[in-house]
């Protein structure tokens, strides 16, 4: 009956694994705040042990980070990673590889999340889940970032999924290793799930210390053997994070938000049209369980100022899964009025609704990454024998320049941040990869020439005399610059 079961959720597997590819194909470069995770995979698979010409020693970012989850995913990859450098593929290919990888690692904990759901609740609000999740843009699009958030959804999912199933040995391991090592926020998601256990009784105190006790100590132990020996010194990267975060409240300086922003902003975003049905997936009493630790964590998180809406990404499957039920109540009603089938078109139709803004929201963010393409256009203009040295500047750098992109290795790359357009040491390069401010541009005239524009996402017009009624306006993000012949 169990291999039944798993047959029946294998085209939901493939449906998710194909969701997510397809948002990494269409998007394939990445922004700054996948970088660090992003570099760190690339030193991994092609610096290997020659740890003086990794990144992070360059560029170590604001607070540290964990090469745990680098590691994990280089391993992971490195067969296929392997294959492709025996057929001489360009190095961009291992970062489509890498970020598959880790999509594929979502899909896997998602499809394993709809086996429970299966078990528990049927068949139909699997299915609908699965398809709920895919028609997303966000959950979708997030699934292959490399991002500290994205490395500790599966493993949140898994949690969630044996608290569910009330395996609560699995659960608090799960639990210790993504707090500890990933994201120390989610003491609040998961501590809430935690808390009910505990006073629900079907945890008992002892209990909770047998699994929590050995599970917290060995997640410490591992982050700060593993990362020690990378940074060099003594460090538990997330506890550092959490002191710089929340402590001291220094992402603030990133911006901050009204205290409701995720639920008037971030949460409809994600959720789209869905966010209409999860007040009825309420009727049934076992979906309230499940919400309750999920409005929680948003609403204790919320405190925080500075937010994005992929530091509640975990949450966006649990509230589909509550959608999913209500759903679900509509379609088995169908045969018994016009008003359930009414609901159905609805139900039917906000899948569609959101696919279609999926399909937007993609486009849109196919053209958010002029730095990624102005160097690979570097590499299409230029022989890959010629003599270049290339500055970066940090526009370009963070909209999707990487290392997996440096293709040439008689070609060098650089990306100081100490010099600015009017400097003379900017001579030296052959090539330069800048944003397209005129300003800027100006200040370099007397020694390199425009060699090509990048253009870039700009906003969305909408003409509803015209089909379609969107259209994407772009305009000049990036330029390259080449030296002119006559400079030294």
């Amino acid at each position: 009956m169990a291999e039944k079961r798993d047959a029946l959720g294998l085209p939901l597997l493939f449906l998710l694994i194909t969701v997510i590819l397809l948002h990494l194909f269409i998007c394939p470069f990445t922004k700054v705040e996948e970088s660090f995770n992003l570099q760190a995979v690339h030193d991994i698979l092609y610096h290997r042990s020659n740890f003086e010409k990794y990144d992070h020693h360059e560029f170590p970012g604001v607070v540290p980070r964990t090469f745990l989850g680098p590691l994990f995913l280089s391993t992971l990859c490195s067969p296929v990673v392997f294959l492709s450098s025996l057929l001489d593929a360009p190095k961009f290919y291992t970062q489509l590889i890498v970020r598959g990888c880790l999509g594929v690692c979502v899909s896997a904990a998602l499809w394993h999340m709809q086996r429970e759901v299966r078990r528990q609740f049927g068949s139909t609000v699997a299915g609908l889940f699965c398809l709920t999740c895919a028609s997303q843009f966000h959950l979708m699009f997030y699934s292959t970032r490399t991002l500290p958030n994205v490395f500790a959804l599966p493993l949140v999912l898994l949690a969630f999924s044996s608290w569910m199933a009330h395996k609560y040995g699995s659960f608090i391991s799960l639990s210790a290793l993504v707090i500890i090592v990933f994201r120390s926020e989610l003491c609040l998601f998961l501590g809430l799930m935690l808390m009910m256990s505990l006073l629900s009784r079907k945890l008992r105190l002892l209990e909770m210390f047998y699994y929590a006790v050995p599970a917290g100590a060995l997640s410490l132990a591992l982050t700060v053997a593993v990362d020690s020996f990378f940074w060099r010194k003594m460090l538990w990267p997330e506890g550092q994070v959490l002191w710089y975060n929340t402590i001291l409240n220094k992402s603030s300086n990133w911006g901050i938000s009204p205290f409701l922003w995720y639920f008037y902003s971030a949460v409809p975003r994600a959720l789209g049209c869905t966010l209409l049905l999860v007040p009825l997936g309420l009727l049934d009493r076992r979906m309230r369980p499940l919400l309750l630790p999920t409005v929680g964590f948003i609403l204790l998180y919320s405190a925080l100022p500075h937010k994005e809406l992929r530091f509640i990404i975990y949450t966006v499957p649990v509230l589909n899964l509550v959608a999913a039920r209500g759903c679900s109540f509509i379609l088995s009603n169908y045969h018994k009025s016009w008003m359930y089938k009414l609901g159905s078109v609805v139900v039917v139709g906000q899948l569609l609704t959101n696919a279609a803004y999926s399909s937007v929201s993609l486009y849109v963010s196919h053209h958010n990454y002029p730095g990624g393409v102005g160097l690979q256009e570097l590499h299409r203009l230029l022989p890959a024998t010629s003599d270049v040295f290339v500055h970066i500047d940090a526009y370009a750098a963070e909209t999707g320049v990487s290392r997996f992109l440096e293709q040439n290795t008689n070609w060098r790359y650089d990306k100081r941040e100490d010099l600015s357009p009017g400097s003379p040491q900017m001579k030296m390069y052959s090539h330069l990869l800048m944003e397209a401010n005129v300003t800027k541009i100006r200040l370099l005239h007397h020694t390199h020439q425009p060699l090509a524009f990048i253009e870039g996402y700009n906003n969305i017009a909408l003409n509803m005399f015209h089909f379609p009624p969107l259209s994407v306006r772009l305009e000049r993000k990036t330029v390259l610059l080449e030296r002119m012949n006559n400079v030294l």
